[in-house]
């Protein structure tokens, strides 16, 4: 899924259109800054909202910030938990290329809401994610260490 181009990024603060997200991200990457993305959903009856987050944080740079995209759209296509969470990974993808695109030298993590415990339901699909996450050059965090994705939860409620 793409995000619809007239959908804001927010901060909850204010709001920003791509170009506006590119610029406050710029002094950050260009001190070596690793951006983190993540994308979380909920499943309703009939519609499922996904939440992307692209997050920044350094200690050392004493920033810690994040800025999240909201889409819903019709459920069925999303009853099965495979649909739901490739469907994740790829908006995740298509945020983090369009970043690599503006910011070629830039460490980007994609981290996902797929998680190894024995009592996980998406356990099962890892390392197809992490092989596809990899294959497109970016590193990939899964749970407990996806706390990108964490924050996309709390906007696809």
């Amino acid at each position: 899924m793409q995000y619809d181009k007239k959908l804001l990024w927010k901060d909850n603060e204010k709001q920003y259109t791509d170009q506006e997200l590119f610029d406050e991200l710029n002094n950050y990457v260009e001190k070596g800054g690793v951006i983190y993305v993540g994308t979380d959903s909920m499943l309703y009856n009939d519609i499922c909202k996904f939440a992307s987050v692209v997050a920044i944080h350094s200690n050392d740079q004493k920033i810690g910030k994040y800025f999240y995209k909201r889409a819903s759209l019709p459920a069925k296509k999303y009853k099965k938990l495979q649909n739901k969470i490739f469907e994740e990974v790829d908006c995740s993808l298509e945020i983090a290329r369009k970043l690599e695109k503006i910011y070629p030298h830039a460490k980007i993590e994609v981290h996902v809401d797929i998680g190894i415990d024995s009592k996980c339901k998406t356990k099962k699909y890892i390392d197809t994610v992490k092989g596809w996450v990899n294959g497109l050059g970016f590193a990939f965090k899964f749970k407990p260490k996806s706390w990108a994705s964490s924050v996309a939860d709390w906007y696809s409620k």
